[in-house]
């Protein structure tokens, strides 16, 4: 698990943070990092010469390979057992990285995004949060200004879902990895009548059990937390519970739900301080 990981970059310093991320992963775990580049190739729209259009690119994607030759030769003395494939690939950007990461045994995609000035959105943010919304396989979204630190709580954000269980082993496993532990997390209304809350904490402890069971290892651990607003305490949650990666669940049941996951995977994706897991489900 988390053996073979994707990398799309644009060379940008945020991605390559995620190649950073990504190289402390692979160095962990006997895993192989794939850097990826996606670019569009000069059409006859351009240059109509067919001779001079295929030397203008073949002489693009030479100049882009040696720029991803450079990104892999500034870390390969950091990381001298971790594999390092670099690859080029064409647009669409979204459906090649999807496409190559569903042929070539892909287990998780780490990539950069960065946050929102204003409305405007920017490129690689835009690209990260439509992978993490069309994705079947973990992202790792890294933000803009992160700094590699060794991982020390892992949190994952539940609404009692069966598919917290498809979360919680490649969590588990990144907690082995990085030596470190998970914590589940479930954010409830802070107005509820007493009797609500004490029904919420009855089946937060019910739902605790069940995974204790399911999940024998030290490392997991849970906490409830009630707060006026549930989207402003995910944004801000690194105040309430100190944690070094969110991970939440990607439904995929209806529409409205979709829509609405969709759309806060997306804010999140520019607004969150931390390494933000997207795990989808399998229905």
């Amino acid at each position: 698990m988390l053996k073979r990981i994707l990398v799309p970059t644009d060379y940008s310093p945020t991605s390559e943070r995620a190649f950073k991320f990504a190289l402390e992963l692979a160095a962990r775990n006997s895993g192989t990092v794939l850097l990826y580049h996606v670019y569009e190739r000069l059409e006859a729209g351009y240059i109509d010469n067919e001779t001079k259009r295929t030397a203008y690119n073949n002489q693009m994607e030479t100049d882009l390979v040696k720029h991803l030759n450079r990104l892999n030769a500034k870390y390969k003395a950091d990381y001298p057992g971790v594999i390092v494939s670099t690859i080029l690939g064409y647009t669409p950007i979204i459906d090649n990285i999807l496409g190559f990461a569903e042929h070539n045994g892909i287990d998780i995609i780490i990539m950069g995004t960065q946050g929102a000035s204003g409305l405007k959105k920017t490129l690689v943010g835009t690209i990260a949060s439509r992978v993490v919304e069309k994705a079947d396989l973990p992202v790792l979204l890294i933000p803009e200004f992160y700094e590699w630190k060794q991982p020390e709580k892992l949190v994952l954000a539940t609404d009692y879902q069966p598919a917290d269980k498809i979360a919680l082993p490649i969590l588990t496993r990144m907690a082995e990895i990085f030596t470190t532990t998970v914590t589940v997390v479930r954010l409830v209304s802070g107005h509820m009548t007493k009797d609500d809350a004490d029904l919420e904490r009855e089946r937060f402890e019910q739902y605790t059990t069940l995974l204790k069971q399911e999940f024998k290892t030290n490392s997991l651990s849970f906490q409830l937390i009630a707060t006026s607003s549930i989207v402003d305490a995910l944004e801000h949650l690194d105040e309430e519970i100190q944690y070094d990666l969110l991970a939440m669940v990607r439904r995929k049941k209806n529409f409205l739900q979709r829509f609405f996951f969709e759309s806060f995977t997306r804010n999140m994706a520019y607004l969150t301080r931390h390494p933000f897991l997207v795990v989808p489900d399998s229905e």
